[in-house]
């Protein structure tokens, strides 16, 4: 209700451009779904600007983003443009063993008797792996294993 209420002061103005910091952040799955909502309407009419480490919030909410690293912009464009950067550089890979070494593992989920694991790196991480489709998740990681 807080942020509910603080939107509303913001917006007594009518300003074009409304500055959120983590707006969803604590928030349970519908009013989540609600205040992401709520934004993209805001969005119509205005500039918003989200500032969040949710990646959903963004998928969820953006047409364009930007991605700050140690205060440089290392990436402006659309969500889609994002994900792109991982593209040929997603893996699933299932095994009993020990977690791929090489990528960096997005997940893990146990899978008959073993785990199946995301990986996204330059390479497969193990014979076996197999391609999959990236996410904005995906394409963010991508990026951070590129940027110095």
């Amino acid at each position: 209700m807080r942020r509910r209420v603080g939107i509303a002061q913001a917006l007594l103005a009518d300003p074009r451009l409304l500055i959120v910091d983590e707006p969803t952040a604590g928030l349970d799955p519908e009013e989540r779904i609600r205040f992401r909502t709520l934004l993209s309407q805001l969005a119509g009419e205005r500039t918003v600007l989200l500032s969040t480490h949710i990646v959903d919030d963004v998928a969820q909410t953006c047409r364009e983003l930007a991605v700050l690293a140690s205060g440089r912009l290392v990436f402006r464009g659309t969500v889609g443009d994002l994900t792109r950067q991982a593209d040929g550089r997603v893996w699933t890979v299932v095994t009993s063993g020990p977690a791929p070494a090489s990528g960096t593992v997005v997940s893990a989920l146990p899978h008959d008797g073993g785990m199946r694991y995301r990986v996204v790196g330059d390479s497969p991480p193990a014979l076996d792996a197999d391609p999959a489709a990236p996410n904005l998740e995906d394409g963010y990681l991508a990026l951070a294993q590129n940027t110095p």
